[in-house]
């Protein structure tokens, strides 16, 4: 099995982790054939967000009303980390963005508030792993996750809910695009044009 050899470790602990993607929805297991990343529908993928979009917003709320000076701090220095990896690509890039969000939404107090936007986080990875490919993505998220921060120490209530739903609804559009053999790479191009217009201006 090339992941006990990739990764030096047993074949019961390789099962193990395989059985716990396969309970969150991540791999699908077929017999004879083994394991394949989970694909989503358009029909999930429209659940997924819609749900991600009103939990996020009500998670918003909360995150203003309890955060301290303290963990703004903590956030900003998060952000500015999300920053280095995604300018330099590395690899830890895609964890590190996720650590900034988790961060975000955990100031919210909210245990069970925050373990369902990370479980549906998590069961939308694909759809986030393809937006990373888009031009001027890493250029917008970096903007946008300024922005956030922004509007929380300004405790911007209207403002974050409107910058958490524009980050949820790139991601979702620009794979929804593709599946739908759309041109989103096109817009994607258009948009960071205009980002670097608002820039200068």
């Amino acid at each position: 099995m090339d992941l006990i050899s990739r990764f030096g470790v047993s074949r019961t602990v390789i099962r193990e982790a395989l059985k716990r993607l396969e309970a969150k929805g991540l791999i699908r297991a077929t017999p004879y054939r083994g394991v394949v990343v989970a694909d989503l529908t358009v029909e999930e993928i429209e659940e997924i967000y819609f749900l991600r979009a009103e939990l996020e917003k009500i998670a918003a709320r909360l995150v203003l009303k309890h955060i301290t000076p303290a963990e703004i701090q903590q956030l900003k220095k998060l952000s500015k980390e999300v920053e280095k990896h995604l300018r330099s690509k590395t690899h830890q890039m895609i964890e590190v963005d996720s650590e900034f969000h988790r961060m975000m939404f955990k100031v919210c107090h909210n245990s069970y508030l925050y373990e369902m936007i990370d479980y549906l986080r998590t069961k939308a990875h694909i759809v986030r792993y393809n937006a990373w490919s888009l031009p001027h993505r890493i250029e917008q998220s970096i903007l946008e996750h300024r922005e956030m921060v922004r509007a929380i120490e300004d405790r911007n209530l209207s403002q974050f809910e409107k910058l958490i739903v524009k980050h949820l609804i790139f991601s979702k559009d620009s794979y929804m695009s593709q599946l739908k053999g759309g041109d989103f790479k096109d817009r994607s191009l258009l948009i960071g044009s205009q980002n670097r217009k608002s820039k200068l201006i």
